[in-house]
């Protein structure tokens, strides 16, 4: 997986360049353009917009989408199987003017909503760079990916920022140091280590995942393997979990897991990697 972090010398280039020109007073050249359902994503949206001083529009379309998730995720399922996405209203910016975009959204099906899909069939991104931040109930690497395929001849960078619903209070501290790796703020760059060798799961590991894991109300499967890292105020754990997909076949799935040094603090499941 390409962590959140992770940084290409070209694009943060790119990214540094209209940054400058924001600092300069042309704001014009970033926008945060977004959809939100629950809030979540706002929240996060809202955080970058106060940080970088781009300019920023919520995506609402014109047919909302109303229910619970189950029924929101089988409506937007059927319209990925048409590739047919509602409607937008009209939007405030004009999307031509602007160099770079902060694309955000929540995670459906483990992809982009429906919304963005909306949005990049009916915008000319050619040329432009777009850095993805979404919130999630378990993770959505997948769906960064998933925007570089449908935006070819766009520089969808691989760092990227999400965050879990349940832990959206931790964002801003967590997009400032985002902003600042991937050259958009000034500051320290963190440069991450990497995760030790993976090694059989001690009890200590088993209660640390089991207390961050607990409570999510889908299964995760059982980790038999972990690795480790230090970062600057917590440990990082990589779980290797044995579980079985919808097919019942045998898999397994990477569940990241923080827990900060500080005394108190409580382990924290911010992802999963399928």
């Amino acid at each position: 997986m390409k962590k959140k972090v992770l940084l290409f010398s070209t694009v943060v280039a790119l990214i540094a360049c209209t940054a400058n020109q924001s600092q300069a007073g042309n704001k014009k050249h970033s926008l945060v353009v977004y959809y939100s359902l629950s809030g979540n994503t706002d929240k996060v949206a809202n955080i970058i917009q106060k940080k970088t001083g781009a300019d920023i529009e919520r995506l609402q379309p014109v047919k909302p989408y109303t229910g619970d998730m189950g029924a929101i995720a089988g409506a937007f399922m059927e319209e990925r199987r048409n590739d047919k996405f509602r409607d937008l209203k009209p939007l405030t910016a004009k999307v031509a003017d602007y160099d770079t975009l902060y694309v955000g959204y929540p995670v459906w099906a483990g992809t982009y909503a429906g919304p963005i899909h909306s949005f990049i069939k009916s915008n000319n991104l050619k040329g432009k760079v777009v850095i993805p931040f979404c919130s999630f109930g378990s993770g959505g690497n997948t769906s960064v990916a998933d925007l570089k395929a449908a935006l070819p001849e766009t520089t969808v960078t691989s760092s990227w920022y999400g965050v879990r619903a349940a832990r959206v209070d931790k964002a801003e501290a967590e997009v400032e140091a985002f902003l600042v790796n991937v050259g958009v703020l000034k500051g320290k760059k963190q440069q991450l280590p990497a995760f030790s060798a993976q090694h059989a799961v001690s009890a200590e590991e088993k209660a640390i995942f089991d207390k961050a894991c607990g409570d999510y109300p889908m299964p995760l499967g059982t980790p038999s393997t972990v690795g480790t890292r230090s970062l600057d105020n917590a440990t990082e754990y990589l779980f290797t979990c044995n579980s079985k997909d919808m097919q019942g076949r045998e898999s397994k799935q990477l569940i990241y897991v923080t827990k900060g040094n500080a005394e108190g603090c409580v382990p924290e499941f911010t992802q999963v990697e399928r």
